[in-house]
C-alpha cells in the first residue's frame, strides 16, 4: 500500500510542476495523460485487494483498455520541439524537466501494472514472454490509432464500430515500423524488468 500511496504522490507532485509550467495551456495535457497511465495501474493494483473470481477478467479488461496510454506517452516527445536547446536555455531545460520526468511517469505506470497482473497469472517462463510478446504488439497498434487517428479509450463504447475498423488498417505496410518500433519498445521494457527468474 505504500508504493501505490507513494506513485499518486508522484502524480500529484508531476502534475503540480505541470501545471505550474503552463504545459497544458501551450502543449499537451501531460495532467490527462499521466491520469490515464495511472488509472491503468490503479486497476492492476485492484486485481491484488479484490480476490474474487468473477470480478477479476472485469478489472483486466479495463485495465487493458487504459494499458496502452501508459507507453502512448512516449509520443509526447514530438511536442519537444525545444529540446535541441535544453542544456543552453533555461526555460527549455524547465520545460525538459517536466516532460521527462511525466513520460516515465506513464512507462512505470504501464511496467509495473504488467508486473502485478504477472503475479495472478503464474505464467512460465515461455508463457511470460508470449503473453508480454502479444500485449506489446495490441498496445503499439492501440497507440497508432490514438496518435494518428486520435481516437481515445473512451471510443470504445462510443464508437467501438471506428476503433476495430482503424486496428485492421494498422496492419497496413506504411504503418509496420510504429507499430513494429513500438512493440520492441514494450517488449523490451517489460522483459527487461521482469521478475520471472526460472530457467524453463
Amino acid at each position: 500500500m505504500r508504493k501505490v500511496i507513494t506513485v499518486h504522490l508522484f502524480f500529484l507532485a508531476l502534475s503540480f510542476l505541470v501545471y505550474m509550467e503552463g504545459i497544458t495551456k501551450t502543449g499537451p495535457d501531460l495532467i490527462w495523460n499521466m491520469m490515464l497511465a495511472l488509472i491503468a495501474y490503479d486497476f492492476a493494483v485492484l486485481t491484488r485487494y479484490f480476490k474474487q473470481a468473477w470480478l477479476f477478467p472485469i478489472l483486466f479488461i479495463l485495465w487493458l483498455v487504459f494499458y496502452p496510454n501508459t507507453f502512448y506517452m512516449i509520443t509526447d516527445i514530438v511536442h519537444m520541439h525545444w529540446v535541441g536547446d535544453t542544456l543552453w536555455n533555461r526555460a527549455s531545460l524547465h520545460l525538459f524537466m517536466v516532460f521527462v520526468p511525466s513520460i516515465l511517469f506513464g512507462i512505470y505506470c504501464g511496467i509495473e501494472s504488467w508486473l502485478i497482473l504477472l503475479e495472478r497469472f503464474k505464467f512460465s517462463w515461455w508463457t511470460e514472454l508470449l503473453a508480454t510478446l502479444v500485449l506489446s504488439v495490441i498496445s503499439s497498434m492501440a497507440i497508432y490509432i490514438g496518435r494518428y487517428d486520435r481516437l481515445n479509450t473512451w471510443d470504445l463504447v462510443s464508437n467501438p464500430g471506428q476503433v476495430v475498423q482503424k486496428l485492421l488498417e494498422t496492419f497496413q505496410r506504411e504503418r509496420l515500423l510504429f507499430i513494429l518500433g513500438f512493440t520492441f519498445i514494450q517488449f523490451m521494457s517489460l522483459v527487461f524488468l521482469s521478475q520471472n527468474n526460472k530457467k524453463s
